[in-house]
Formats: structure tokens, sequence, C-alpha cells
């Protein structure tokens, strides 16, 4: 892939679209290490999904997961993103037309403030499912062994 540098970018200074496609790279990554995460977290929701219920306040777990699913569906939403932006930047880059330069450099930055975003909420929600996950499990272990103290 060759260096495509164009001189109509936002900021007015010239634009490599490979460097584009490569934080594109990048994110796609992320997105990819968050899913097989998210995936996992799925897991713990359906093995102790019972005993959440039972020993935590409904409210703040319907809560956990309204968020947990979001993350899901913003994950998938951002990959199918990035892959028709690289896809966009790869057409630009073969091509010697000038039209949709602005659209794609805006869509770039909308894309990074996307993954930052859905980096931030990640490390929320994933904190709380396994707060929620530790919680069930010490009141499993104290039910378990009335002994048990901590």
């Amino acid at each position: 892939m060759e260096k495509t540098v164009h001189p109509s970018g936002i900021s007015g200074k010239p634009t490599n679209w490979q460097n584009h496609y490569l934080k594109c790279e990048e994110i796609k990554s992320e997105l990819v290490f968050y899913t097989k995460d998210l995936r996992f977290l799925q897991q713990l929701l359906d093995r102790y999904f019972n005993e959440m219920v039972k020993n935590e306040p409904l409210d703040e777990i319907r809560e956990s997961l309204m968020r947990f699913q979001d993350i899901c569906y913003n994950c998938d939403r951002l990959m199918k993103r990035v892959k028709d932006q690289q896809s966009n930047l790869i057409n630009l880059m073969k091509s010697t037309s000038d039209q949709g330069h602005d659209t794609l450099l805006k869509e770039q930055m909308n894309i990074e403030n996307r993954s930052t975003l859905l980096n931030k909420n990640f490390k929320i929600v994933k904190k709380e499912m396994f707060t929620i996950a530790d919680h069930v499990l010490e009141t499993k272990k104290v039910n378990e062994n009335p002994t048990y103290s901590t």
C-alpha cells in the first residue's frame, strides 16, 4: 500500500491516508480484544445470573446488564464502521478522486472518539461485572461454609 498525501485535509495539513488506515487497524485489534472479553463476561453472567438476582439489588443488576448490552452493541457497531472506513480509505488511496476527503477525515475522527469512549465505558462495565461476580462468589462461599470468616 503506498502512502497517499492530499493537501485537502480539514486542518489544512497534508493527509497521510495510510496512517489513518493503520489507526483503523489498531482500533480493530482493540475491538477484537474487547469482543473476547465481552464473551467471557457473558459466560460469567450466564453462570452466575441466578445467584446475582438472589443476592444483589435488582435495580443495580438491571443497570449493569443494560450497560453491558450497550457495550456489546457499540463494540459490534464500531467494528462495522471501522471496516467500512478501511474500505473507503483503500478506495481513496487507489483512486485519484478528491471527493469525500473531508467526509473520510470526519468519520476517522468520529471513529477514534468513539473508540476512546468505548474503552472508558468497557473498563467501567468490566469492573462492575467482576465486582458483582466477586460478591456472588463470596456470598456463595459463606453460605456453603458457615464457619468461614473474612
